[in-house]
């Protein structure tokens, strides 16, 4: 299998933010299902998820979550910087990334910032 990376979200400067979908594993037909995304974090503070459909052409209803470690999502309480990345197995046809800051009730300008986010197959 050749490598590929993708740009699954850009910070726009919003506290919550959703990535479009992006291809993985499955779309490509590759069998091995593994995925690595990394999150690069400046002084990042929030929450960061992502989501993955087996679906051809995905309506909001047709994604669900994709533990990040032993939790549905990576909480970060305190200003983190450095790329964080994450193994992902299982055949997805599209992935996307999240990041939600919200429910801390602060400015965006208080919570650093997910600069991009990457996925590698």
């Amino acid at each position: 299998m050749s490598m590929r990376s993708q740009t699954m979200l850009i910070a726009d400067g919003n506290l919550d933010q959703t990535g479009g979908a992006v291809r993985a594993d499955g779309y490509y037909g590759y069998a091995d299902g593994l995925h690595t995304v990394g999150f690069y974090l400046k002084n990042y503070i929030g929450r960061i998820y992502i989501d993955a459909t087996i679906s051809d052409n995905p309506g909001e209803n047709d994604w669900f979550p994709i533990a990040l470690g032993d939790l549905e999502f990576a909480d970060y309480d305190s200003a983190t910087t450095g790329i964080e990345t994450f193994n992902i197995i299982g055949n997805f046809v599209y992935l996307r990334a999240k990041i939600k800051r919200s429910h801390l009730g602060q400015d965006v300008s208080a919570l650093g910032t997910c600069e991009k986010v990457t996925l590698s197959l």
